[in-house]
């Protein structure tokens, strides 16, 4: 007998946790949508980016890629200023 009473116990706790699962909110509906529109608005030329060409890059400002190879380089190496505590005030406390 006690054993049924945990068996139907466990089936109604079971479904009543898969019926939670199965219905969604309209905002979990349209979750991803607006990121998903906003990186395709992004693209100028869709054809490009479907069908991206197997040549390397031709031309360019050499000074500003020298300056954006070496630029990224040393922003990589800035990653240890972020280990650095931060202080933040709240006010002073009086009778000290």
């Amino acid at each position: 007998m006690t054993k049924s009473i945990w068996m139907i116990a466990t089936v109604g706790a079971l479904t009543t946790i898969l019926a939670g699962c199965v219905t969604q909110t309209p905002t979990e509906r349209e979750f991803g949508n607006a990121v998903r529109s906003v990186t395709t608005h992004q693209i100028h030329d869709v054809g490009a980016a479907l069908y991206p060409p197997e040549d390397a890059v031709t031309g360019g400002n050499p000074d500003r890629l020298e300056n954006v190879v070496k630029g990224h380089a040393t922003d990589v190496d800035a990653g240890n200023d972020v280990r650095t505590p931060i202080t933040i005030g709240l006010g002073t406390v009086s009778g000290r």
